[in-house]
C-alpha cells in the first residue's frame, strides 16, 4: 500500500513540475518600453518616432506628406 502512495506522490510531483515548466514557456513576451510620439508636420497625425520620417526638426508620417510640405514651403 505504501508503495502505491509513494508512486502516486511521485507522479503528482512530476506532473506539477511539468505544468510549471509549460507555464514558463507560454509566458507572454516582455512589453516594449514606451516610445516617443511625434506629430506629422503636414497632417498632424501622431505616430511613434521609429515610424516617422525626420527632416531637420520636422517629422512626417509618409514620404508624400514630406514632399507636399516641402513643395508648399517653396
Amino acid at each position: 500500500m505504501l508503495k502505491y502512495l509513494l508512486l502516486i506522490a511521485f507522479a503528482l510531483v512530476v506532473w506539477w513540475l511539468w505544468r510549471a515548466a509549460q507555464a514558463r514557456k507560454s509566458a507572454p513576451p516582455a512589453a516594449r518600453p514606451p516610445e516617443r510620439m511625434v506629430t506629422c508636420a503636414h497632417c498632424g497625425v501622431n505616430q511613434p518616432l521609429s515610424e516617422s520620417l525626420q527632416v531637420g526638426e520636422r517629422f512626417y508620417c509618409c514620404p508624400a506628406h514630406r514632399e507636399a510640405d516641402e513643395a508648399s514651403s517653396h
